[in-house]
């Protein structure tokens, strides 16, 4: 399906960004599912565990305290496919902000923006507060990924409004270096955010840009849109199958059981899983996993009962099928995540 095409190049992109920079992708993406030859496959669903691990590792490896900045600053526009006109080509600001809202899923569903208005008491000007809330997930986000999708924000908005709409704000969680972004950006940088969160001036914002082609601004949002639709089709499939995976246990469910529940003939659900890049036996691991991380750090199991619950024969089974998953044992994993949103 062509909307895996754009998270997979997506990716890609980072893996080349990475690489220009010096880190070793060989130690980034070791042992991640949907890698060949240190390239993520087209035709394969990028999980987001994976997608987070990928910057946690080059975080970890990398010398750079603000190496998201870095590859936002450089990011090559091709990489988020079809929402690249699409913002080009935006009537105004505001549309091109709205536009990344509702078409962000099909580049990553790590996150998304949501628009807050707020007024100032004494100068009654009015501000528009673009705030990226991270998903949940087993694998929490990154700040030096979210500082990467700011950083891409701030400088397309910039381009296509020729530098007339800039932030004249940014709040970021603590452990982000506040000073540094402020003469980047320009602009006020406070720490102690949950979230990022953009602050803009709303003076600009529905200003007819120019230079948009409202032709291709038209045919390029209805293949958007298109492909938006096959995402969301392909995401509630996937999300059916999952919930029932966990209805009928998590290691004995088999494909004619989900077939019987859903009403369609096995090689039907494998195809329609194969044109969303995946597959009952994936699809499976991922229950596994989220379950094991939930099991092991949110509802404190010992791992014994885990080994039960989710139908491992016996305690060591379970270990080593974490210790493939994360490449971290789950005492280890315990030890080194703390599962706040940005830790």
């Amino acid at each position: 399906m062509k909307h895996l095409y754009i998270s997979s190049t997506w990716v890609n992109g980072l893996l080349r960004g990475f690489s220009a920079l010096g880190l070793d992708i060989n130690e980034i993406v070791k042992d991640l599912p949907g890698f060949e030859q240190c390239q993520y496959r087209e035709d394969q669903r990028v999980e987001l565990s994976t997608a987070r691990q990928l910057w946690h590792r080059a975080t970890q490896i990398s010398k750079d305290p603000l190496l998201g900045y870095t590859l936002g600053l450089g990011q090559d526009y091709r990489v988020i496919g079809v929402l690249a006109p699409v913002l080009w080509h935006s009537a105004t600001v505001l549309e091109a902000l709205n536009n990344i809202i509702r078409y962000q899923k099909l580049v990553s569903d790590s996150g998304s923006y949501k628009i807050t208005y707020t007024q100032d008491a004494e100068s009654r000007e009015t501000y528009l507060d673009y705030e990226y809330v991270p998903v949940y997930n087993i694998v929490p986000v990154n700040p030096q990924q979210v500082l990467a999708v700011v950083t891409g924000t701030i400088g397309i908005i910039q381009a296509i409004s020729n530098n007339t709409v800039s932030p004249i704000s940014l709040q970021v969680p603590n452990k982000v270096q506040t000073k540094t972004l402020a003469k980047h950006f320009n602009c006020d940088v406070t720490p102690g955010a949950t979230n990022f969160i953009i602050r803009f001036s709303c003076v600009h914002l529905k200003e007819k840009l120019s230079g948009r082609d409202p032709n291709l601004y038209e045919i390029n949002r209805s293949y958007a849109e298109d492909l938006l639709r096959a995402n969301n089709e392909g995401q509630t499939l996937i999300d059916t199958v999952k919930d029932l995976i966990g209805q009928l246990g998590y290691r004995v469910a088999t494909l004619n059981d989900i077939d019987e529940k859903i009403g369609v003939q096995p090689r039907s659900l494998q195809r329609h899983l194969s044109e969303q890049g995946t597959s009952f036996r994936l699809l499976k691991e991922e229950v596994l996993k989220e379950q094991a991380v939930k099991m092991l750090v949110f509802e404190k199991m010992d791992i014994e009962t885990i080994t039960l619950l989710l139908g491992y024969s016996e305690p060591s089974a379970f270990h080593r099928a974490f210790k493939g998953w994360f490449g971290k044992t789950p005492q280890q994993w315990i030890s080194s995540h703390n599962h706040g949103s940005y830790r």
